[in-house]
């Protein structure tokens, strides 16, 4: 019941900052270019390559990697429910990049990415950090003593988007809330009859 309140709240915020983004969409997107500009302007070889590393951790080869481990450890719940997050976020991710198709920020502004060449498709909303946000929601579930430092690496891995030059503030913020929004779902989905389908798969 807790975790139904919590996904009700978790719309009703969506919902209301979608509303404010819309209403100010030229001032949202100044903004952004702004801070986008200005995340760039800290780059250095020290942090270019943290970011670098941190920003595998939203990949999908990270996550697939991680519940397959998760099912192999025995911990099939864990490993069930990140799935579900990680399905779950892949094709609203694939729907609303079709839907939106802004550019990269490469693509559009003077200034180059770290590594371009890892990305594809377009911009909005970031998947990296939506799985990031979705996959540490669903392990905070499990390993509530971690939740903080679990979601201090989401919010890096949203950090590194933006700094490495293949996201713009609002696609990570956005993932984010996506990600928050989907884990809470996830979890909230019937444990049993997911087990039984993946096994039978």
């Amino acid at each position: 019941m807790e975790l139904v309140k919590k996904i009700t709240i978790g719309i009703i915020i969506y919902a209301l900052v979608s509303a404010l983004i819309i209403i100010f969409l030229d001032d949202v997107i100044a903004l952004d270019n702004a801070i986008f500009l200005a995340v760039s302007s800290f780059s250095n070889p020290f942090l270019d390559n943290f970011f670098l590393i941190v920003t595998y951790l939203g990949s999908s080869v990270f996550w697939i990697t991680m519940f397959i481990l998760f099912w192999m450890e025995k911990q099939k719940k864990a490993s069930v429910y990140l799935i579900i997050a990680f399905l779950i976020d892949t094709l609203t991710s694939l729907f609303l990049k079709s839907f939106f198709m802004r550019p990269r920020p490469y693509d559009s502004m003077p200034l180059s990415a770290i590594d371009p060449d890892i990305e594809l498709g377009p911009s909005f909303p970031s998947g990296h950090t939506q799985r990031a946000f979705s996959g540490m929601t669903v392990l905070g579930a499990f390993y509530k003593k971690f939740r903080a430092p679990l979601f201090l690496l989401a919010v890096l891995v949203g950090v590194s988007r933006v700094y490495i030059g293949v996201h713009y503030p609002l696609d990570t913020i956005v993932g984010a809330m996506n990600g928050l929004l989907f884990g809470m779902i996830a979890l909230n989905l019937p444990y049993k009859p997911l087990l039984k389908k993946l096994e039978s798969i």
